[in-house]
């Protein structure tokens, strides 16, 4: 594959590094509840919130990397399997935005601790209804990105696996430019997340 048909190495970083801490963050939030009440569960509970945290820092720094000097690639499908490649991107940074904005506020909501050392301040503590209804739609929104992040890996494989065509090669390191290691831009092509 030419050089120029790979993403340059911040953004796979940005891309693989959003990848494990979602996968994550996601897990961690399935097996919450089973943790005994008390420190084991404030523990858990604290990884996945500062975890989410850290998720929300490079989300702001992989968009702003992607406005700013990140590479664009052409569509890798022509025509509707491009545009549909399209849509599960933009869905895929909604469902990402969406459940990081509702984790957040649904640990403001619960003044939840961070490891017994501080809490979090209580956003309207006596509106217990809102913190049925943040949790649930986080938790839905949580979901929904799963689901797509899934779809999208096996968009991936089903390009390097069945069609051959190279396309997963375009977010794997060792297809970037050495120049884009330390953030060096290229020319610009078609507007892709």
């Amino acid at each position: 594959m030419p050089e120029l048909q790979c993403y340059d190495r911040r953004t796979i970083r940005l891309h693989w590094l959003t990848a494990l801490l979602v996968l994550s963050l996601w897990c961690l939030a399935q097996v919450i509840d089973y943790f005994p009440a008390g420190l084991p569960r404030i523990s858990i509970r604290s990884t996945h919130i500062l975890l989410g945290a850290a998720l929300v820092f490079i989300l702001v720094r992989r968009i702003h990397w992607r406005l700013g000097s990140g590479r664009r690639l052409p569509l890798a499908s022509p025509a509707a399997l491009g545009t549909l490649a399209l849509a599960v991107h933009w869905l895929l940074y909604a469902a990402l935005c969406s459940a990081l904005l509702l984790g957040l506020a649904n640990a403001w909501k619960r003044g939840d601790s961070i490891y017994g050392l501080f809490s979090i301040p209580k956003l309207l503590p006596a509106d217990q209804q809102l913190k049925k209804v943040i949790e649930h739609w986080h938790k839905y929104a949580a979901n929904a990105l799963m689901l797509l992040a899934l779809l999208h890996a096996l968009a991936g494989l089903m390009h390097h696996f069945v069609l051959r065509d190279g396309i997963l090669r375009r977010m794997l390191a060792r297809g970037a430019a050495p120049d884009q290691m330390l953030g060096g831009s290229q020319p610009r092509k078609h507007q892709q997340p």
